[in-house]
């Protein structure tokens, strides 16, 4: 771990904490009743799959929030400084559009289920709400990020890119 102060928690970063604490007991409640107890609970396979998709989207958030997404950094690197500006607003403006179709189509597919989770009588809207909810904060974040983009110029749009493979969160 590089020097410096230690990250902070935000709470947007708790709901995905506590999923993958809860994701983490139920496995260990699955691995016990199936492989010590010989008699394994039913409905722990199907929550547990759950969780894991509830904690990948909470997740996304938070590495959205940061700045630690996947990108090709090696792009802005090699490009003259006068297109790092355009370069990341266009692949801003590219996460907004995509995260808010995804937003749409969770919300669609939210309100069109109506099927029922099989170990448990839950519906599984739980879960496909949550989802929308997880990609509407992301949208958020992203145009966030954008509006932080434009007020930036190409110099600090590079530190930002250098702060974050560094390891330091960026605005």
């Amino acid at each position: 771990m590089k020097g410096g102060p230690p990250r902070r928690i935000e709470w947007v970063d708790l709901p995905a904490l506590a999923m993958f604490v809860a994701l983490g007991v139920i496995v260990l409640l699955q691995f016990l009743t199936r492989y010590v107890l010989n008699d394994s609970l039913a409905w722990t396979e199907e929550i547990a799959r759950y969780l894991l998709i509830g904690v990948a989207y909470a997740g996304s958030i938070t590495a959205l929030r940061k700045g630690e997404h996947i990108f090709l950094e090696l792009t802005y690197r090699l490009a003259p400084p006068a297109n790092i500006k355009p370069l990341a607003i266009m692949a801003d403006l590219i996460v907004v559009g995509f995260h808010i179709v995804l937003t749409v189509f969770a919300v669609q597919l939210t309100f069109a289920a109506d099927r029922r989770m099989i170990s448990v009588d839950l519906p599984k809207n739980i879960v496909y709400g949550f989802v929308a909810l997880t990609l509407l904060a992301s949208t958020v974040f992203a145009v966030r990020r954008l509006m932080i983009r434009a007020q930036q110029d190409g110099d600090e749009i590079i530190a930002d890119i250098e702060r974050a493979a560094a390891g330091e969160e960026i605005a």
